[in-house]
């Protein structure tokens, strides 16, 4: 995200501070202060009634052509359930229900900066696939014949659900 160099309530041009422990950008002329907030994102891990687990291949940056989870970034007025539910429904065309929160994770990632993850198990009854222009392919994949997933993250997450599968 390209920071702030002019108020957004009243165009002048802002100054850093220290503010609430932080450096901020500030406007001396109206005392708008730029809080640098995390974008919300939710990720599906998403499992059929085989307990495969759903990888997409990217077809947009970042990380094109790499095999991830599906989701991305939650809408105004939505929760993170509801997201992740609509961005597993337009990537892939799947309908679901969310079983668990996985994690909350927070990454510092470019283009976009600051971004809180919400990650949660999704159950698919359905797991008849329609990509969409987000994705080059997705699939259901048993662990040993899984594509590698390379997004760190993406990772986290898998290891993440893993530990709390064998905590159930």
């Amino acid at each position: 995200m390209k920071p702030y160099s002019f108020c957004p309530v009243c165009g002048t041009m802002l100054n850093r501070a220290m503010i609430d422990g932080r450096g901020r950008k500030i406007c001396l002329s109206c005392s708008w202060v730029h809080y640098i907030n995390p974008l919300p994102v939710a990720i599906a891990y998403t499992v059929n009634r085989n307990e495969e687990l759903l990888v997409v291949r990217r077809a947009h940056e970042p990380a094109i052509n790499e095999w991830s989870l599906p989701g991305g970034f939650l809408e105004a007025g939505e929760s993170a359930e509801e997201g992740c539910l609509r961005e597993l429904i337009e990537e892939t065309s799947l309908e679901g229900e969310i079983d668990s929160l996985i994690g909350i994770y927070h990454r510092n990632v470019e283009p976009y900066g600051s971004l809180l993850v919400l990650a949660y198990r999704v159950v698919v009854d359905n797991d008849a696939i329609s990509i969409n222009h987000e994705l080059f392919d997705a699939g259901f994949y048993p662990e040993h014949l899984m594509p590698e997933v390379r997004i760190p993250l993406h990772r986290t997450i898998m290891m993440d659900a893993a530990l709390c599968e064998s905590v159930q």
